[in-house]
């Protein structure tokens, strides 16, 4: 039992890859485009939002209000839910990044000659060569942009990966058959740590998207959680300071704020399973 990620270059055959190994090892098999749809439906977001948040980098507006960060939350929330039942392939942009430190998680980078994911594009839309290589170096730009803005990673960046297969020199086949040899090595065999892992990350991937989905402040909020015990951070934005602010106002603004942010969190969360405790930590505006 595994978790096996499927990171690739537009073209570079990682889909197929994924779907033999799926088919070997009776695993389910998850693309980006399930979660998206998943996503939408849960949280009620416009799916073209979604595709944006996992696909291209942000703009420097986004960058200020955090808008693509908070729907990845969502597409990761979704996904977790799915990593807990294990025997699990997913082939999507970022997918490493998407479920991180899990022992029993095997990262795979596909990669493949341009000419190939040239020739591969051509033969799947029926467009020209021209067309195809800009589209092809105009997403690995974008996905190179969204990884460095989210991670401050080189996306290509070997280290990031337990197995780096270039498809040009072995085939879907073999390719698949080597993925599925490692997979069912001890070193990424489920233990209780490692489900446990697995279960405290969903657990937080929850609250935090429960809280971006519900809340209508701007927080900045930071969820962990350990064996069902969940701490939450809530970072509020500063508060332009007037003429008329006295310092005893300026405490009892700030205290009445933080104790409606806790409530809004604890509305926003309520009923999500597998929490036993929670403990909320508000960091109250500050005056500028």
């Amino acid at each position: 039992m595994s978790i096996i990620t499927i990171s690739r270059g537009c073209f570079s055959h990682g889909k197929e890859v994924a779907e033999k190994l799926g088919s070997m090892l009776g695993y389910k098999v998850l693309s980006r485009e399930t979660l998206i749809e998943e996503a939408n439906q849960v949280y009620h977001v416009p799916e073209k939002d979604l595709i944006k948040s996992i696909h291209d980098a942000p703009s420097v507006l986004e960058r200020l209000t955090r808008g693509r960060e908070q729907y990845l939350s969502y597409i990761q929330a979704m996904l977790l839910q799915h990593a807990k039942n294990d025997n699990l392939i997913y082939h999507g942009h970022g997918s490493h990044f998407l479920l991180p430190n899990i022992s029993h998680v095997l990262n795979v980078r596909i990669i493949a000659d341009m000419a190939d994911r040239i020739a591969f594009m051509q033969q799947t839309q029926s467009i020209s060569e021209k067309e195809a290589m800009r589209h092809i170096t105009s997403e690995d730009a974008n996905r190179a942009r969204w990884a460095h803005y989210l991670y401050k990673i080189d996306i290509t960046d070997p280290h990031f990966y337990d197995m780096i297969i270039n498809i040009n020199k072995i085939n879907i086949e073999d390719a698949s058959q080597m993925i599925c040899h490692a997979a069912q090595r001890d070193s990424f065999r489920v233990t209780p740590e490692s489900s446990q892992a697995v279960t405290d990350l969903a657990v937080g991937s929850r609250v935090k998207a429960a809280i971006e989905n519900t809340c209508k402040r701007d927080l900045k909020v930071t969820v962990t959680a350990s064996k069902g015990n969940v701490h939450i951070r809530a970072e509020t934005q500063s508060i332009r300071k007037t003429g008329y602010t006295n310092p005893k106002t300026a405490e009892y603004v700030k205290d009445t704020m933080k104790q409606e942010i806790a409530d809004e969190i604890a509305g926003a969360i309520a009923g999500i399973p597998d929490i036993k405790s929670v403990v909320y930590e508000v960091v109250p505006p500050s005056y500028s």
